[in-house]
């Protein structure tokens, strides 16, 4: 051992000092790297901060946002549709004194849709759509028929309800949202005031994928339409799917 001098002494106790201080800032550094905050896993929901009382979180942490007839729009205008997806539906329609009902197959990927619709009479339907042109043609044909595409195409094609019709309401002509629940899948509900021919409309969207679930149209009491998804939404769409017409062309494959 060296006798310690004062110089020694001196520049010892200077080492000490920056030893404590880059221990300290060592460890409140690594606390804050290591801080976990709790989240709550919710749906993409983001809405406009001008619609409604909306609270919108830090980006490290998630809030539940209130669904409301105020809110409800921005909470829909939110979600984004899956862009590739398969799905089996049931559309019933009543008049009176009958009524009929529809099973429909779809598939979509990306721009093309390619739907196949068992009708009431057990007539078979297909519809195939891309970004230009509808073709559509009846089971057992060898020939089709086609018509411009648009943006609404593939929920016309399905038969389904262009729910984003009510981001163009009033907020007043909706009468009731919320979350909720259809089957075990958690949904966006919500509800309008019937309107001048006396048709109320709800709608259950899927907060996972951004698909109607389920839809009914309303005259009174009586329900004379209902959509019902009556299987799981397969996402994305399964790879064997071939988006063909009938002469064997195909229009688009993975």
């Amino acid at each position: 051992m060296f006798p310690l001098t004062h110089n020694n002494r001196t520049w010892f106790a200077v080492l000490i000092a920056i030893l404590l201080v880059a221990a300290v800032f060592g460890s409140f550094g690594f606390s804050l790297l290591s801080a976990q905050t709790p989240k709550i896993t919710l749906p993409n929901l983001q809405p406009d901060s001008s619609a409604g009382d909306i609270s919108i979180a830090p980006d490290n942490q998630a809030v539940r946002v209130e669904v409301t007839t105020q809110t409800v729009q921005a909470v829909i205008a939110s979600l984004d549709r899956a862009a590739s997806y398969y799905r089996q539906m049931s559309v019933q329609t009543n008049w009176q004194g009958g009524s009929g009902t529809t099973t429909i197959y779809t598939w979509v990927d990306d721009e093309y849709t390619f739907v196949r619709s068992i009708l009431p009479t057990g007539t078979i339907r297909f519809f195939l759509s891309d970004r230009d042109t509808v073709y559509y043609w009846y089971g057992g044909s060898s020939s089709w028929r086609t018509a411009p595409s648009n943006s609404l195409s593939a929920d016309l094609t399905q038969r389904v309800p262009t729910y984003e019709d009510v981001l163009m309401l009033a907020p007043e002509d909706i009468s009731g949202a919320g979350y909720s629940t259809y089957g075990e899948l958690p949904c966006i509900y919500v509800e309008t005031k019937s309107n001048e021919l006396g048709y109320l409309e709800r709608y259950w969207i899927g907060v996972d994928s951004g698909l109607l679930i389920a839809a009914q149209t309303m005259k009174g009491d009586e329900v004379i339409y209902s959509l019902n998804a009556t299987s799981p939404i397969q996402t994305p769409c399964p790879t064997d799917s071939v988006f063909t017409l009938p002469n064997g062309t195909v229009l688009h494959s993975f």
